[in-house]
């Protein structure tokens, strides 16, 4: 067959005594990839538990584990951890309930919409100083101001750091600015003369490449590069004005509050969402530098851990 560019690449990938971070364009192998080397260690362990493999969706999960049967024996099938991030979360709580303040297992629910607004109601009931100062900047808009909240608690992994404190605006200012600097550093890589104004003349109104006076030469017009420019035209500004503060100021006051009542709903109807299993797992492990009786017990059990994809806007995952 014929010889692949990154082959000698593909190859150290599948060294088990080292560890890789593999990046590459959709439909180039990493699943495959994965599976090798998922396949390659299975004989440098003396359990097929040792090896723990993480996917995004339950698909990826029956597709993966079907990979791996198709080239083992099928006996082990029941042996092979081969599952989503939710279900590795799940499972963690499972082995201690007490840590992730869980008590008995509740029932996950997949879309958990009425939750958020019930929680983001009862938050909006408080008519808080917070509250008052959100519902004044929407006009009183009662509705607004609960899906706005019901949002948030959506993305609460996203905000909701171990603590349960929120960031101050200089924080999320600095933020702002560091976002600003990678996109920009991203364009680059694509293109040494990317900036805004660069993207301004390269780009229509609509982020589509300008047919006329374009500084980019129809042969160097990659969706890769073109989609890098409109990142910087759509780059966040580097500081929120006043009026902006007010608003987000008033949400970052009510979105612990809302967090809190958002467990109240969960344990009323025995139910929770996959975040909150996550953050419970987050929970249920300690740190490192404190780590609990189930960490230590894993650090002997799992000796190698494959994650094909995950969700990398969530902080507990």
């Amino acid at each position: 067959g014929a010889v692949i560019a990154d082959q000698d690449a593909r190859n150290a990938a599948l060294d088990p005594r080292r560890s890789f971070i593999v990046q590459a364009p959709a439909g180039s192998g990493k699943t495959e990839l994965l599976v090798r080397r998922y396949i390659a260690l299975l004989k440098t362990v003396q359990k097929p538990e040792e090896i723990v493999a993480i996917t995004f969706t339950i698909k990826a999960a029956a597709e993966m584990r079907k990979r791996v049967l198709s080239e083992l024996d099928a006996g082990l099938a029941h042996r092979l951890r081969i599952q989503t991030i939710d279900a590795f979360c799940a499972s963690l709580t499972r082995q201690m309930p007490v840590l992730s303040r869980f008590g008995a297992q509740p029932g996950v629910v997949e879309d958990a919409h009425e939750h958020y607004r019930e929680a983001a109601t009862r938050t909006i009931a408080e008519l808080s100083d917070a509250a008052g100062r959100l519902l004044l900047h929407l006009d009183n808009n009662v509705g607004t101001a609960t899906s706005m909240i019901a949002g948030m608690l959506e993305k609460r992994d996203q905000w909701l750091r171990k603590t349960g404190q929120v960031p101050t605006r200089e924080e999320l200012e600095a933020n702002l600015l560091r976002e600003r600097a990678r996109i920009l550093a991203q364009a680059r890589t694509l293109h040494p003369k990317a900036s805004v104004e660069f993207a301004a003349v390269a780009l229509t109104q609509n982020c589509t490449w300008r047919q006329r006076g374009n500084p980019v030469p129809p042969a160097e017009q990659s969706e890769a590069l073109r989609a890098a420019l409109e990142s910087l035209l759509r780059m966040p500004e580097e500081r929120y004005t006043d009026d902006q503060w007010q608003v987000l100021g008033a949400i970052l006051e009510l979105l612990p509050r809302a967090a809190a009542y958002l467990k109240v709903v969960f344990a009323e109807r025995g139910e929770t969402d996959f975040t909150e299993i996550a953050q419970g797992a987050v929970r249920a492990l300690g740190t490192p530098e404190n780590p609990t009786d189930l960490l230590l017990a894993l650090d002997t059990r799992i000796k190698h851990i494959l994650v094909d994809e995950f969700q990398d806007t969530s902080y507990s995952q």
